[in-house]
């Protein structure tokens, strides 16, 4: 991977780098004081440009420009750049990089340094104008980088394989470009029993002006729910302009669509867990998927780590019920996922429920480990918290570890 770190002050931007080589090895580049300054302002020009027909582009491109890149890491206090006009943050110039850069994955660095889980939507910040929030010391944990989890090491489950992330959000925009003006949830391939279970939160967040969300396309939905840019008229410019899938400013509405989209997945189809379930929270659900395993916690976290059907579950099972619900469209996920509307109603998985009760281990899934642990009376194991999701599937578990910092402590309240 290559990395671009941007911070206001250099002595930061390299305890960044460090953090970064401690956990991965990527090539990275600081961007530091004036010189950032100097590649925001030439971004903000040529921002400009693209949408005012009276402003002429730069001849000289900014350093987020470069698609040589994988992720850019923005420090979100700029407070000492010396550009004019309000003092900037990484949340105030995200959405710009997204949309005028061609760097794939942006992280907002140390936008909330006091929290390290977020009990509450299960993706992190949902706040945040880039595609993931972190603090400088979650960059040193491997398994950040890797998506793989060691033994009680703090790593969230909503983190992305960060190796990973640029791969996939090419393969998004490439599938936004290709369905550009067709409806999103057929492109998507839900269910109409997918469809009918989509929260009030997820049928806002996707068109909030739609009454026929079959018709919603991936264009618009850029004019009308896209938060990267945040004034409407310039992105009704920017969808009108398009010419052809060559265009760069097709470039630009696909870019963002892709950002905003893979959000609106993450948040509201696959955290609430009760459209779209991925395997550890199926397998909650449906222990005697693992057919005689399921007395072992290991094989619970071998199914984690799977990266082939039938990913460490009862093969005739997975090609009897799970395989024609699979969620194929896997640009979109970290890790495979199911229709769980098309699962819940297969009435034989019920009866083998029923049927197979209590013969599997006592074992949950602890979301900041991205692992299986025992479960039971004991106080030092894992504690059950309710996100804050819409859904059925809200109470999930964490260990605690170590003196990372969960919040809002509220969430644990019984």
């Amino acid at each position: 991977m290559k990395i671009l770190v941007c911070d206001d002050e250099r002595s930061k931007g390299e305890k960044t780098r460090q953090a970064i080589a401690a956990g991965t090895d990527s090539e990275t580049r600081l961007l530091a004081g004036d010189e950032l300054a100097e590649h925001i302002a030439t971004l903000f020009d040529r921002a400009a440009s693209m949408v005012n027909p009276d402003s002429t582009a730069p001849s000289v491109q900014s350093e987020f420009e470069n698609d040589e890149y994988d992720i850019a890491i923005l420090d979100n206090n700029l407070s000492e750049l010396h550009i004019r006009g309000a003092r900037h943050t990484a949340e105030s110039i995200a959405g710009y990089v997204r949309a005028f850069g061609k760097i794939p994955y942006i992280v907002s660095l140390n936008k909330n340094p006091h929290v390290d889980f977020d009990l509450r939507y299960l993706v992190g910040d949902y706040q945040t104008h880039a595609d993931l929030a972190l603090n400088d010391k979650h960059l040193s944990i491997a398994a950040l980088w890797t998506g793989v989890s060691v033994d009680d090491q703090f790593r969230p489950w909503y983190w992305p394989p960060m190796q990973d992330v640029a791969i996939r959000r090419r393969r998004q925009i490439a599938f936004v470009k290709r369905h550009l003006d067709d409806s999103i949830l057929g492109a998507l391939g839900l269910p109409k029993s997918a469809t009918d279970r989509l929260s009030r939160h997820a049928l806002g967040a996707l068109y909030p002006e739609a009454r026929l969300l079959s018709r919603v396309t991936f264009r618009k939905f850029f004019v009308a729910s896209c938060r990267s840019l945040p004034i409407r008229r310039e992105r009704e410019l920017l969808a009108r302009s398009i010419t052809s899938t060559d265009d760069p400013v097709c470039d630009i509405v696909c870019r963002v669509v892709a950002g905003e989209l893979d959000r609106w997945i993450r948040r509201d189809l696959l955290a609430p867990q009760d459209v779209l379930v991925d395997l550890p929270h199926l397998l909650m659900r449906m222990p005697f998927l693992l057919g005689t395993k399921a007395r072992r916690v290991q094989a619970w976290n071998d199914v984690v780590s799977a990266t082939e059907p039938p990913y460490g579950l009862s093969t005739a099972l997975y090609r009897s019920h799970l395989r024609d619900a699979r969620f194929r469209e896997d640009a979109w996920v970290k890790t495979p996922c199911f229709w769980w509307t098309i699962l819940k109603s297969d009435r034989e998985l019920s009866d083998r429920f029923a049927r197979n009760r209590q013969r599997w281990a006592s074992a949950v899934f602890c979301e900041d480990l991205s692992r299986f642990k025992e479960y039971g009376d004991d106080e030092d194991g894992p504690s059950e918290f309710a996100a804050e999701v819409e859904g059925t599937w809200a109470r999930r578990y964490v260990e605690i570890v170590g003196s990372w910092s969960y919040t809002p402590r509220s969430r644990f309240a019984k």
